[in-house]
């Protein structure tokens, strides 16, 4: 059997269990988890991710593994400390499951001389060289159950603007979808720059068809200063310049943490329990230096060095359809 260390790093995601269960439950693989991220291999101790351990958890909203944000890897001072843990407590590789960031640290260390394996997962689908990350399906249905409310409330009260402000770093996916899917009006995503004045026109273009609006806004829609992560309160700027322009006071809500983890969806639980499966594969057969991700509706391991060098773009046919029927400015 070969001893494996796994780590959730950035923010949470749902489903993630089900890859780590797939991974626990395998005859080759003798799985433990850090709790912490990066930072959690260098001070805490691991958790030994046994079939019994997980199981009949794999559909709960609480990691088996906790998550946490480092700087560690991006030093070669702490990366020589985890590659010294790893190498001390027997390891003969890391898996990762993360976003963007974590990505490039698990790069990092395996150009280094730590096996490392790594998997999308964020609610922001923006992973460089997969389709999907995992979480980003349960993330979007949160935000439907948000949207209906709006939609009912805006029947029963007509007349007022309603604003939501979503998660997604500098992504517009999760505001997209929801827009589109959930009969929303406007999405403002960060992929294109954010205009005040031409939202209010456009606002008050769609006020003289209907008697009540639902706008998607992402937290990273800044128009005049650059977005940090975690920052919120975009659509507060945004929706002031709509007040000021239509004389309507905007409703607002912040979707936020509440859509980041939960129970998985069906999609995320089966695509996470897919991607464990792959690994443990992968781990098997010494194939490592490789994201397990989504290519062409399939799951595939993507070495590192063919990784695309830019964000997962909006989807197209959906950003196809938003610029048919005016629900974006572009």
């Amino acid at each position: 059997m070969k001893k494996v260390a796994l780590i959730t790093s950035g923010g949470d995601g749902a489903g993630i269990n089900a890859t780590i269960e797939m991974m626990a439950n395998h005859p080759h693989i003798d799985l433990y988890g850090f709790s912490g991220g990066y930072n959690g291999i260098s001070i805490n101790e691991p958790i030994h991710l046994t079939p019994q351990f997980v199981e009949n958890k794999s559909l709960a909203g609480i990691h088996y593994v906790q998550t946490g944000r480092s700087d560690l890897p991006y030093t070669q001072e702490g990366r020589d400390k985890l590659h010294r843990k790893l190498k001390a407590e027997g390891f003969e590789c890391l898996t990762v499951c993360g976003g963007n960031g974590s990505q490039k640290a698990a790069q990092l260390l395996h150009k280094e001389g730590t096996n490392t394996i790594f998997i999308p997962m964020t609610v922001d689908n923006d992973v460089i060289g997969s389709d999907y990350s995992i979480g980003f399906d349960t993330a979007l249905n949160k935000l439907m159950d948000l949207l209906y409310g709006l939609h009912d409330t805006a029947a029963n009260m007509p007349g007022r603007i309603f604003m939501v402000e979503v998660l997604g770093g500098n992504s517009g996916n999760l505001a997209l979808e929801s827009t589109v899917a959930g009969a929303g009006d406007l999405a403002i995503v960060p992929e294109y720059v954010t205009q005040k004045r031409a939202i209010t026109k456009v606002v008050k273009e769609k006020l003289k068809q209907k008697q009540s609006l639902v706008i998607v806004c992402s937290e990273s829609a800044y128009e005049d200063k650059n977005y940090q992560s975690g920052n919120q309160g975009v659509s507060f700027e945004i929706a002031a310049a709509i007040e000021e322009g239509t004389g309507i006071r905007v409703r607002k809500s912040i979707a936020g943490f509440y859509i980041r983890a939960g129970r998985p969806t069906f999609k995320d639980a089966s695509i996470a329990a897919k991607i464990g499966a792959k690994v443990a594969q992968c781990v098997s057969d010494n194939q490592f230096g490789v994201m397990v991700g989504v290519g062409n509706d399939r799951i595939q391991a993507l070495p590192f060095q063919h990784l695309r060098k830019q964000y997962n773009s909006l989807h197209p046919q959906t950003m196809e359809i938003a610029k048919q029927y005016n629900k974006v400015i572009y």
